[in-house]
Order: structure tokens, then sequence, then C-alpha cells
């Protein structure tokens, strides 16, 4: 009886989690690819760039903002800078000054600090009915403002989202990330393609102000300093049922770069973690619970199997099923952003998700994060 309370423990999980990933891949492939208009576009377009710091990163997205094969006179900039300590203001106002589009740089007042109440003050300053956020060290495509519009202009959304994916790197750390960041865009776009959104990406969103003001912005969520992309993504999902949805194009692909160092990778992902259990969604909290119990479970059997030849054959069966969703999961992600090179760590990958994944969802309970130069 032990022995199958002991299967029953690491099987269920696994199919659970097995058939949760297959029900977003198909999901997925499901999902009809993203068009794009050529001509007569009349939405007016307010892009703020939440900034901390930026004065490395701002220009060369601000250029390939600039980029945009979209008209100028329908195109806001709005840069909110969260008190950086270097010169990213001189960055901004080199690379925008006598530029034809209308811009503006605002400083948040002293003592209004995160990148929440930054789009907030950017959202109060536009002037545009869409609302276009990235982030500071990112580079999107010329296609970007216009992948968008297409969207918008055709089926009146009152949220997008799309993809983001890292730029190549040469290390195993900038890989695997970028192995991981392939596989959460399919389940981001399938999880709103299926109606239940599980994640986004806040280097890549639009909502309209309707939107934004109907569902009182950050309210609600505004204790956190993240949460900024996926906490508002549920707000709206909740609000405006079936309005939500996902640019499946390589022309709105947003692109940033991997962690440099795996201190600065762990932060990045405890600071993700910590908004697990305030997300207010039930499937995302039972999906990230899953997700730590099938990668702990496998951990333990893992060493179970060393010493029980039976703890063995279970825990090979189950491992074997997940790195088979996996695998499928991350090829999808790989093929859509043509960076089939990625899947070249997935073996190792899957060895450092188990045991960063528990790390993660213990340490994103007790330890503090660091990012922007802040601590949480």
């Amino acid at each position: 009886m032990l022995l199958r309370l002991n299967d029953a423990l690491i099987i269920i999980p696994t199919l659970l989690y097995s058939l949760y990933i297959i029900w977003q891949i198909i999901a997925w492939l499901k999902l009809p690819a993203s068009t794009l208009k050529d001509t007569g576009f009349k939405t007016r377009i307010s892009l703020i760039i939440p900034v901390r710091n930026e004065s490395g990163n701002i220009g060369s997205c601000l250029n390939a903002v600039l980029q945009q094969d979209y008209p100028v006179d329908l195109l806001q900039i709005i840069i909110v800078d969260d008190h950086s300590e270097d010169n990213t203001r001189a960055s901004v106002e080199n690379t925008l000054s006598g530029k034809p589009y209308r811009w503006k740089y605002m400083q948040l007042p002293i003592g209004t600090t995160n990148k929440k109440n930054a789009i907030t003050a950017g959202v109060e300053e536009s002037d545009s009915e869409l609302i276009v956020i990235t982030d500071a060290d990112c580079i999107v495509p010329e296609t970007w403002i216009k992948s968008i519009v297409s969207a918008y202009e055709k089926h009146g959304y009152k949220m997008i989202c799309g993809p983001v994916a890292l730029t190549s790197g040469k290390s195993f750390l900038a890989g695997y990330q970028g192995l991981e960041m392939a596989g959460l865009t399919v389940l981001s776009g399938g999880g709103i393609s299926s109606g239940t959104p599980l994640l986004c990406n806040g280097a890549n969103m639009a909502y309209t102000r309707e939107a934004f003001t109907s569902v009182k912005g950050f309210e609600g969520i505004d204790d956190l300093p993240t949460g900024d992309d996926t906490l508002l993504l549920f707000k709206i999902h909740k609000a405006f049922q079936g309005q939500v949805g996902f640019l499946k194009s390589r022309d709105s692909v947003v692109y940033t770069s991997a962690q440099p160092t795996w201190g600065d990778f762990f932060h990045q992902r405890i600071r993700w973690a910590s908004k697990g259990f305030r997300s207010g969604n039930p499937l995302n909290s039972f999906v990230s619970a899953l997700v730590f119990v099938i990668n702990l479970l496998l951990l333990v059997y893992g060493l179970g199997a060393l010493v029980y030849f039976r703890l063995s054959v279970i825990f090979l069966m189950c491992l074997i099923v997940k790195f088979t969703v996996d695998f499928l999961l991350l090829t999808c992600g790989c093929i859509f952003i043509n960076r089939r090179k990625f899947l070249i760590y997935f073996l190792a990958g899957e060895f450092v998700t188990a045991l960063y994944v528990v790390w993660v969802g213990i340490m994103a309970n007790f330890s503090r994060y660091t990012w922007k130069g802040r601590t949480y």
C-alpha cells in the first residue's frame, strides 16, 4: 500500500501537469496567425516606456521606436522616469530631440516610485485611446506598432499581449533563458486563446484607456512592485471577457537581453514568483503550485531512485512523460521565434529548471530581491 501511495504521489501531478501543457499546446496551434494592415490606420497611440537607470539601453530602444512603420502624427512617446541616478534623461533627449514625433519626458514626484506608478502617470498624461507599453531594455521591430493596431482595429480588443524573445547569447545561461522564454510565449498565447490566461509580458502589451480606467488601473495590486503585466491582465480579462487578444506573429516579437549572471537570473525569477499567490486567479495559483510540486517530487524521487528500484521505475516513467511534453512546448516556441538552436539546451535545462523552480518557490516567500537598484 505504501508503494502504491508513493506511486500516486508523483503520477497524479505528472498527469495533471502533462494534460495542462498539452491543452495549452493545442490552444497555441489553433490560434490563428495575426495579420497586418498596410494602410488606413486611424488609431492614436501613446507609447509609454517606464525607465530607471537605463542610460545604456534607452537610446537603442528609442532608435527602434523611431523606425516604426506607422503614421508619425498618430504616435505619442512618453518616457516616465522613476528617479534615475544616471544619464537616462540626457540619453532620451539626445535621441528624440529634433525628431518629428510628439514626445514627453516625465519625472515621478518625490515619494512616488515603482513601475506601476510610472505607467499610471504616463496613462494620465497620454492623449490616445490605445496605450502601448514596452521596457527600456527592449528592441522592437519596425512593424511592431502596426501589428498591435492591426489587431485592435480588426477585433476591438480591450487588451493585446505580444510575444517577447531573448536575443541569442553564447553562454549556457543565455541560451537556457532564451529557451524558457520561448516556452512562456506559447503558454501566454495558448492561455489567452483558450480564454484561461496564465501570464503575459509587460515588455509587449497594449490596452485601451477605457479598460485601464474601468478596472481602476493597478488598484488592489499596487502594494507589489511587480505584476504590472500579468496581474493587470487578470483584472482586464475578468472585466472584459473574450476581449483580450494575443499577437501570434513574428512581426510583433519584441527582443530583450538575457540576465547576465545567475545572481541576476535568480533575483528576476524570485520577483516573478513573488506575485504568484496574489494573482486572485485560481488557475494561475494552481498551475504555479503544480509546477513547484512536480519539480520537487522529481528531485525527491530521483534521490530515492538511487536506493529503491521500484521508485526508479516510477521516476523514469514520470520523467520521460514530463520531458516529452516540455519538449513539445519548447519546440513550438522555438519554431515560432525562429530560434530552433535554443533546443540544444533542452536536456541540461530540464534539470536546471527542477533545481531553480524548487529553490525560487521557497525563497520567493522568504527572500529579498533586488530590482533596478532597490531591494524589496
